[in-house]
């Protein structure tokens, strides 16, 4: 038969063990306010970089299916969702100085 209130115990005594290895240790509370810090920063990062790439996609759908500016699809799309709406513009005054 199997002993399963011995091996219980035993995981029980190693999960209190190990806990107690983590409790009252000052690197384990740097280290989690410091990754706490690191999330919220790149959340706030990123939400910031996807909003000005959706900007930019969008803003190239309306050119080019609303106005009817013909742009190559592939640089400006890749432009557009890196640097948004001011890529965007660049994409435009490069068309107009007749570089692309």
């Amino acid at each position: 038969m199997i002993d399963f209130n011995g091996a219980s115990n035993q995981a029980i005594t190693k999960v209190t063990e190990s806990a107690n290895t983590l409790l009252n240790n000052p690197k384990i509370l740097i280290i989690g306010i410091i990754l706490i810090i690191g999330a919220i920063i790149l959340i706030f990062v990123l939400k910031n970089l996807l909003l000005n790439s959706l900007i930019g996609i969008a803003g190239f759908l309306i050119c080019n299916f609303i106005f009817g500016i013909k742009l190559p699809l592939i640089a400006t799309l890749i432009v557009s969702a890196i640097f948004g709406a001011a890529g965007l513009g660049v994409i435009f005054i490069l068309k107009f100085l007749g570089v692309i």
